[in-house]
């Protein structure tokens, strides 16, 4: 069973990627799992994966290259004795260590997992190539990567990509670099999908190996804590009866937009990554936001009846405290289905996990 840990900062389409590459391992006649990784409580990236019916796994509320790796391991064993899949895609939050991913499950002694080249991607628009300005769990993850894979060149002119090359050669000499735009797919995409058929290095070369060993001490700690990133995630279950798919795309493209307005107000050059589920009906409405510059893209997918309308934020975002990051995401869902007297309530964190408390009572 091969083993394809596809890492990469917040925003930097993972999701997309993974998606597109389970088609291309569906042509092949390939069983696939995913296993989904998010910081917050509540899982948002497995319910777009999952609306296309590939087996799907969620571990939330933590990096499963830290503080997870139990989880991580119970997940796995439980996959293949259940799936028996013939790859299985990690998606680990956005400021996990592969690198260190890989070791925990190589430490875990599952003789039937190999490994594919560890995947990096990398969002141009967003990159600093101010190696000062450049976090370390980023600089990490570059450095991590046997293929590094450019993502969103549609988003820019080939002068910037042949620098964003450059200077990602500079950091990381022996990576594969590939780009390509996972939105829309083609050739460019199809390289990095050849190049993850392919195994990881078994041997490590000295040089790489006496950097791990320097950063050992720094990724046995919590990425999380380390990465600056604030995060909040919340559900809501709407309630009213009939919601025309038109509105739920309107709400969750407005909602997107109000929270990163507020969050710019707290940081004006945030990054991370705001992101939002409506699960209406047959359709699941998925939308992103992923800098105080950028504009919300949306997408609606096709899934299941799901026999309640639902909403799921997920904000992980640098330098906001929580608690304004936390107020300015539930004064904005609540606003913006209070507006449009949409009938609510919210899933409140207990002893036992979520339970639903009426917040808004509108018919």
């Amino acid at each position: 069973m091969k083993c394809i840990i596809i890492g990469g900062f917040l925003g930097s389409g993972k999701t997309t990627t993974i998606r597109k590459l389970v088609e291309h391992l569906g042509t092949q006649g390939q069983r696939t799992a995913i296993i989904v990784n998010e910081i917050g409580e509540i899982g948002i990236d497995g319910d777009a994966i999952s609306a296309g019916g590939i087996e799907t796994r969620e571990i939330t509320s933590g990096c499963v290259c830290c503080t997870l790796r139990i989880s991580m391991e119970y997940t796995l064993r439980s996959l293949m004795s259940s799936y028996s899949p013939d790859t299985i895609i990690i998606e680990p939050t956005g400021i996990a260590f592969p690198r260190q991913i890989k070791n925990n499950i190589q430490s875990m002694n599952i003789p039937e997992i190999t490994f594919a080249p560890i995947v990096s991607l990398v969002d141009p628009c967003r990159l600093s190539q101010d190696t000062g300005d450049l976090q370390n769990f980023v600089r990490n993850q570059i450095e991590d990567a046997e293929i590094l894979g450019i993502n969103k060149v549609d988003l820019i002119e080939p002068e910037k990509l042949f620098e964003i090359c450059l200077f990602l050669r500079k950091l990381n000499s022996k990576a594969r670099i590939v780009h390509f735009s996972a939105r829309q797919g083609g050739e460019d995409l199809d390289k990095l999908f050849g190049l993850v058929n392919g195994n990881s290095q078994s041997k490590i070369a000295l040089e790489v190996r006496n950097s791990v060993k320097i950063r050992n001490s720094i990724e046995t700690r919590n990425s999380i804590e380390m990465s600056g990133v604030s995060t909040y995630s919340t559900e809501f279950e709407i309630t009213s009866k009939e919601i025309p798919l038109e509105t739920a795309i309107s709400v969750s493209g407005q909602i997107l937009d109000s929270i990163r307005s507020r969050v710019t107000g707290l940081n004006p050059d945030f990054t991370g990554h705001i992101k939002l589920s409506f699960a209406h009906k047959g359709n699941l409405v998925k939308g992103s936001v992923t800098s105080a510059y950028e504009r919300y893209e949306i997408e609606v997918l096709k899934k299941g009846r799901n026999s309640r309308s639902r909403i799921k934020v997920l904000s992980a975002v640098t330098s906001v405290p929580r608690e304004e990051l936390v107020k300015a995401v539930d004064t904005t869902v609540s606003g913006q289905l209070e507006d449009r007297q949409l009938s609510y309530k919210k899933a409140e964190k207990n002893s036992h996990g979520y339970g639903q408390v009426t917040i808004n009572p509108f018919k």
